[in-house]
């Protein structure tokens, strides 16, 4: 190990190596301050004397399969022309944390490959270590989001906790960034950002959201010129959900029958035809033979996939009329 290793390897300046010792689990590498990037933070002046002395130790990314851990020797300076004092901050440090900023960097790497639970038990460090850099990065991400770029906007909800309770997401659909996230999915919880992004995003062309009411009224209300467009996920669970209402329907009147035959078949009936092996193909086939309503449904269903791929207005509008 050398100060060169400690350079070009962890990226940390300003500190000179002094020596290593191994533990069951850890490298510890001890170093300690240089002149190097000495200077007064009140009068630039880089000539002091040292007045106290303190150790800090620090994370650094693993070596191997074991953790390295950087120990250092710190000294408190004084200014010879203003007599100011000091402890100075070296470039690899982050403020009071205990990790330098290559670790930092390391534990973002492999985040994109993992959860935080198992890239901490990977570097062997806490939990919490690894999510407050985390978070620490998408306030960076975040502290900033040109709006002004948009064109296409996503709006959605998802359930945070049992209960109904909900968090709305707001998502530029071309990048895929969260733009926006809120508890609740009313109109009054959207309608903020929605003014802002009235202010800023002049690009903005489109909105694409479910069938509800509250975001439907609030695009409506803040962003009067800009296209709403009902995502096609949603509109086709529309239809699916009118099949499996028929489905219990029919077969409600079939027990009063004594008759199982749609029993276990719904998603049979729910998945597209072309997917389906050759001998579930033939099982639905009979099914819709002998089941007209289900047979119309689920012809309506699959022609309705075919709205998709119409190139423009007016051929869409020339479909769903005689669909």
């Amino acid at each position: 190990m050398s100060t060169s290793i400690l350079y070009h390897a962890f990226g940390l300046k300003g500190i000179c190596y002094t020596s290593t010792h191994y533990n069951a689990d850890a490298v510890i590498l001890r170093a300690e301050m240089t002149d190097a990037l000495i200077q007064c933070p009140k009068c630039g002046c880089r000539e002091a004397t040292m007045k106290g002395q303190k150790t800090r130790w620090f994370f650094m990314s693993p070596i191997g399969r074991k953790k390295c851990i950087l120990v250092l020797d710190f000294h408190r300076l004084r200014c010879v022309d203003c007599g100011t004092l000091w402890w100075p901050r070296l470039p690899f440090m982050l403020g009071k944390h205990r990790y330098v900023r290559s670790f930092a960097l390391t534990v973002l790497d492999l985040l994109r490959f993992g959860t935080i639970r198992s890239v901490a038990h990977y570097l062997g460090v806490g939990w919490d270590l690894v999510k407050e850099i985390h978070k620490s990065k998408l306030r960076l991400l975040y502290r900033t989001i040109p709006l002004h770029k948009v064109r296409y906007l996503g709006i959605d909800e998802f359930s945070i906790r049992k209960g109904h309770e909900y968090m709305t997401v707001v998502t530029d659909l071309q990048s895929g960034r969260i733009l926006h996230a809120v508890e609740g999915k009313g109109k009054e919880d959207v309608t903020p950002f929605l003014e802002k992004l009235a202010k800023k995003g002049r690009k903005l062309e489109a909105v694409a959201m479910d069938m509800s009411s509250a975001y439907f009224s609030a695009v409506r209300e803040v962003l009067p010129h800009v296209a709403i467009v009902f995502d096609r996920y949603h509109i086709v669970a529309l239809i699916n959900h009118a099949i499996e209402d028929l489905r219990r329907e029919q077969q409600r009147e079939l027990d009063r029958l004594g008759q199982q035959t749609l029993k276990g078949n719904r998603f049979l009936l729910l998945s597209n035809y072309e997917d389906l092996k050759p001998d579930r193909k033939a099982r639905l086939d009979a099914l819709l033979q002998a089941n007209q309503p289900l047979f119309t449904i689920h012809s309506m269903k699959e022609q309705l996939r075919l709205f998709w791929e119409k190139e423009n207005l007016p051929a869409a509008r020339a479909f769903l009329e005689t669909w």
